[in-house]
């Protein structure tokens, strides 16, 4: 095997602390003698989900920060056809604002949160410009040119806006002074549906359509010095267009997703470094053509089109971090082949139980294995075999809930290190449901009786059942997976009946349940981890860009409390029902999934994987090297 000396003529260096970290370090590796770990500087790119917008809308403008953001005018796609409505996005929700003068789509935006610039318009007049300060907006002076869809420099100030391109074909530029709109140098390329970024004074005008009718979109960029535009030899990779989806500055510019020529939505990221354009490694949750604001390290992409008109929201962010990498490793082969099982314990004292074995016929196992960090053992069997059965708390102390084997089932058993023992039975029979919390204060959510498919959840305290709340309308009630604690839960994705998998999450506080971020992709999913770290590693999904094809998933997700990130993958795609193969009460820097269906190779697995979470020291929010 080749080492780091040969291949890159260097030693790594061996180092008793970490260097003071900057940009100029990016890309070093050194060895921490005192901690004992490998370690390198690289940039971290990814996206997150954020709040939803009240209102699902398209051709929405925007103005402001990540964490200060504005939204205003757009189309909901359906009747009323155009919106004056106007969000404020706090860094996690949005919440309503003042409206615009009039109700419209395409307004483009600058400035920020509690003074913004909007102008242009879909409807007469289209000249039409607005001024926000952070409660209502005031109509001001009209463009000179009558034209909509066209351009700005996003990081322009409420005073110092500037306009350019814009249907009708257009290569007119205009320079706003806080009152009045004066004409600028025009573009070399005229083009219509134009991103946009920079300033009035250092602007940059990137893809868009070029020509008057039609779909077809230009890769070329031009910068403007506040008086005259000129092309650079930058090119974007993929030429899109997509009025307000530019962020940044002329000379660190992002492009977030977009159209194509042949009129398909990207989900790309697309990043300037002042010279050269190139794609960022991280991507948008969905193909979408929508609103972008911010900064290239600091991007927030809301609302807008997909397969339909969207409500969502992703936060997009590019840091310089010491990291020491997160990872998938394998781990022991489990006994007992089969899946939707269900699971247990933590990373190095794990529990599998039950489970749909190759020639189940119809009936579940009572098998039971339990796993030491390196190898499964199988030990005492349950009383009851089942699959789509779930459980929870540790190894030496856990609960197994209902479960299916050739009926549904109520049996609830609980598990002391040996042996299984009958207890209370749950208040109705259930599979596919989930669980969270320990044995002797558990929470039991969703599933399906036979005829209904629940959407709330029963507390269990070592003897008795009681009620837990009903979930929002939207939450999925079938295979989700879970995380936390009785008074600090956390569920997630799932199938929504009638309906398709759902991305929602929901936190659970002991008595009620609450909306939270969506996750990014819709699956059936595992779970493991605490309210505030937790994970979600593969599952079944449907299409999806993370995963092209319908299926199964090597997607692994982390919540941090707040958002949804994407920033590790499974060694092996697997489900029906990997949510079940869980190990409950893990930390969210460790987890462990075993067994479940695997793909592509028909059947089931008996393989198994450890995560262990990678950390990170934030030293930078933008890279400065090239």
């Amino acid at each position: 095997m080749s080492d780091y000396e040969s291949i890159r003529g260097t030693r790594v260096k061996y180092l008793t602390s970490d260097p003071t970290l900057n940009s100029s370090t990016e890309g070093q590796v050194w060895y921490n003698s005192t901690t004992g770990a490998n370690k390198a500087l690289v940039q971290i790119k990814a996206t997150s989900s954020g709040g939803n917008m009240g209102t699902a809308r398209y051709g929405v403008g925007g103005a402001g920060t990540q964490t200060a953001g504005l939204a205003f005018t757009g189309s909901p796609g359906s009747s009323p056809y155009l919106s004056n409505a106007t969000e404020e996005y706090s860094g996690f929700s949005w919440s309503s604002g003042g409206n615009y003068p009039v109700s419209t789509r395409y307004v483009h935006g600058a400035g920020t949160q509690t003074a913004a610039l909007g102008f242009m318009s879909d409807i007469a007049p289209l000249q039409l410009s607005a001024e926000y300060d952070g409660s209502s907006w005031t109509a001001g002076n009209s463009l000179t040119v009558s034209r909509n869809r066209g351009g700005g420099s996003s990081n322009s100030t409420q005073t110092a806006g500037l306009a350019f391109g814009g249907n009708p074909l257009s290569n007119t530029t205009e320079e706003y002074d806080g009152t009045n709109w004066t004409a600028g140098g025009n573009l070399n390329t005229a083009r219509r549906e134009n991103p946009g970024a920079g300033t009035q004074t250092a602007g940059l005008a990137m893809g868009g359509k070029n020509a008057p009718s039609g779909n077809t979109t230009t890769t070329e960029t031009e910068e403007y010095n506040g008086t005259s535009w000129t092309v650079v030899s930058g090119v974007l990779p993929t030429g899109t267009s997509n009025f307000n989806n530019g962020a940044g500055t002329q000379s660190d510019a992002a492009l977030f997703g977009g159209q194509n020529s042949d009129g398909t939505k990207v989900n790309t990221i697309q990043e300037y470094d002042g010279s050269a354009w190139s794609n960022s490694s991280a991507t948008l949750a969905s193909n979408r053509s929508s609103a972008g604001i911010g900064t290239r390290a600091q991007g927030l992409i809301f609302g807008g089109l997909s397969t339909t008109t969207l409500n969502t929201t992703e936060e997009y962010n590019s840091n310089i971090n010491a990291i020491t990498q997160a990872v998938w490793s394998a781990g022991g082969t489990v006994n007992t082949v089969g899946d939707v099982s269900a699971g247990a314990g933590t990373m190095n004292a794990g529990l599998k139980f039950g489970g749909y074995p190759p020639s189940g016929g119809g009936v579940g196992t009572t098998a039971t294995e339990e796993y030491n960090g390196s190898s499964w053992t199988s030990v005492n069997s349950m009383n009851t075999a089942g699959y789509g059965l779930t459980g929870t708390g540790l190894q030496t102390a856990a609960v197994r809930f209902g479960g299916y084997s050739g009926t549904n089932l109520n049996n609830t058993e609980e598990y002391n290190g040996t042996d299984w023992t009958a207890v209370t039975a749950v208040p109705t029979t259930l599979s596919s449901a989930t669980s969270f919390g320990i044995q002797t204060a558990a929470v039991l959510a969703g599933g399906y009786d036979g005829s209904t498919w629940q959407q709330d959840a029963l507390e269990y305290d070592g003897t008795s059942f009681s009620s837990g709340g009903t979930f929002p309308s939207t939450t999925g009630a079938q295979y989700a997976g879970s995380a936390g604690t009785q008074t600090a839960g956390l569920y997630f994705g799932g199938y929504i009946p009638g309906s398709a998998l759902g991305v929602t999450t929901i936190s659970y506080d002991g008595s009620s349940w609450t909306a939270a971020n969506n996750m990014l992709i819709s699956r059936y999913t595992s779970g493991s981890g605490t309210q505030t770290a937790a994970l979600a590693p593969g599952g079944y999904q449907n299409a999806n860009p993370l995963n092209p094809a319908a299926g199964y998933t090597l997607a692994c997700e982390q919540y941090d409390g707040t958002n949804w990130s994407n920033t590790c993958n499974n060694n092996i795609t697997r489900g029906y029902q990997i949510s079940s193969n869980r190990a409950s009460n893990a930390p969210g820097t460790t987890g462990l999934v075993f067994g479940g269906s695997n793909h592509p190779a028909p059947g089931n697995t008996n393989t198994s994987e450890e995560f262990t979470g990678g950390t990170e020291v934030v030293t930078a929010s933008t890279l400065t090297t090239s």
